[in-house]
């Protein structure tokens, strides 16, 4: 996916496994989350989990430029954030990615 923002040209690399393993709980700051809502899979997303700031905590950062709004989401911890996509039910992903910005 080759994105253009602002003169900037943004390009998520999905480097998953294509192997199915079981996730721990044991998200990080950084952490990259392909989301979707459907069985399908035909509308997914992409965002990084971020320190917000000490009173709003953690949430997502939506990487897909053209996107447009996503809800703002608000958690205590890192972990939290993929509790709040599974209470909307989103099905969701840990991406092993590398967000290239030139």
């Amino acid at each position: 996916m080759l994105e253009e923002c602002g003169g900037l040209t943004m390009k998520i690399v999905d480097k998953r496994n294509k192997r199915k393993e079981k996730q721990a709980n044991d998200w990080q700051v950084g952490d990259v989350v392909c989301f979707w809502k459907d069985a399908e899979k035909s509308e997914k997303s992409y965002a990084i989990i971020t320190h917000i700031s000490q009173e709003d905590g953690y949430g997502l950062t939506n990487l897909n430029v053209s996107a447009g709004t996503e809800d703002v989401m608000f958690a205590a911890t890192p972990s939290s954030v993929i509790d709040i996509l599974i209470d909307r039910g989103f099905h969701f992903e840990r991406v092993n990615a590398k967000l290239v910005i030139e």
